[in-house]
């Protein structure tokens, strides 16, 4: 699987200037040239390639670079994805290549799937579909982690691909998933055993290939059990680290808690910069407005503590930047310490609420 980050070993001086002059950002053509060439005939699109490997393909990626090869195009007055018009450069163009950049406002489901290419002499149309990963949902069922991504044009997918590591760094694993249902703006897989943290990758026969965000951590604290070099303490409350109320996996941790007690994490001191966010799900069981908020070290002083909104019946999945916990500076060498304080401030005499899926990005 090739990833879509490139070096500059792998493209000339020569296309990186083009990359450097082609600004496809605009619905509207924002580059002038003093005449276009007179247009002797219709535009012709011969072929395709996606820019970097300069390979043949009838999909493209929303946001990426395409090369257009035919005749008659340095005449051309418009480029179409879907009916969306995409910016290019006339200057760039010459009569067999045109680069074009995709939209990222482009269409991409439900479409006719066509390349419209116009000149004053007439236009053409060339199948070609396009695909983009909006995101992604995680479930287990029946002990099996599901990722579900949303998006398309899904249509033709044929492989995905859980990513993770670098060819650079020694570290590179590409583990294939199974593929368990595809639709126009969906397609599910089982998650590959062992992964905990990786891009995915979803490739169609039509030489496509999309990218998602990061799923999973580079480092989990609690995924159906804690995470082995970590202890857990508490104050005014009491904790189950296997319950059944989960967001993923099999177990989540249940905390019942007094009014302004916690649930304390304690750690081997880990270097704080040396992830980038806390994310975790957190599930509540009482009145709408309940909350619950998370400090670093031992309620350092420094520091402002992050609330989370305690969702009554749903799991509310959050990521938050380590950054958020220091604003005005102060930001401690080492983490040994997370806590996550009932904060409601309603008065009851017992709030109860579920974690799951938690660890570092």
């Amino acid at each position: 699987m090739k990833k879509n980050n490139f070096t500059l070993n792998n493209i000339s001086a020569f296309f990186l200037m083009l990359l450097a002059l082609v600004q496809l950002t605009s619905c509207e053509n924002e580059f002038q040239k003093d005449s276009i060439p007179e247009a002797t005939a219709p535009p012709v699109i011969e072929s395709v390639s996606e820019a970097r490997e300069d390979v043949p393909v009838t999909q493209g990626v929303l946001e990426g670079t395409y090369i257009i090869r035919g005749k008659n195009l340095a005449s051309l007055l418009s480029i179409d994805f879907n009916g969306f018009p995409a910016g290019f450069n006339p200057a760039l163009l010459t009569d067999n290549i045109a680069f074009v950049k995709v939209p990222l406002e482009a269409p991409y489901v439900n479409q006719a799937n066509v390349l419209r290419l116009e000149n004053l002499k007439g236009v053409t149309e060339y199948d070609f579909s396009l695909l983009t990963i909006d995101g992604f949902t995680e479930e287990t069922v029946d002990g099996i982690k599901i990722v579900k991504l949303q998006g398309g044009d899904f249509t033709d997918t044929s492989t995905v691909t859980f990513v993770s590591g670098s060819e650079e760094n020694g570290n590179l694993v590409e583990a294939p998933a199974t593929i368990l249902s595809i639709t126009e703006t969906e397609v599910a897989v089982e998650v590959p055993s062992g992964i905990e943290q990786a891009f995915i990758y979803l490739a169609t026969s039509r030489g496509a290939v999309a990218q998602s965000d990061s799923y999973g951590f580079s480092y989990s604290i609690y995924i159906d059990a804690l995470h082995p070099d970590w202890t857990t303490s508490e104050w005014g409350g009491t904790h189950d680290l296997a319950s059944s109320e989960v967001a993923l996996g099999e177990y989540s941790i249940k905390s019942v808690r007094e009014a302004w007690s916690g649930l304390s994490f304690l750690i081997p001191n880990i270097p704080f910069d040396e992830y980038d966010a806390l994310t975790v799900s957190v599930y509540g069981t009482g009145a709408v407005g309940d909350k619950v908020q998370i400090a670093l070290n031992d309620f350092d002083g420094a520091q402002t503590v992050q609330p989370i909104e305690l969702i009554p019946g749903v799991w509310n999945k959050v990521v938050i930047p380590l950054s958020d916990f220091y604003t005005n500076g102060g930001a401690p060498d080492t983490l040994f310490r997370l806590d996550f304080q009932e904060a409601s401030n309603t008065g009851l005499a017992q709030y109860i609420f579920y974690i799951d899926d938690f660890g570092f990005l």
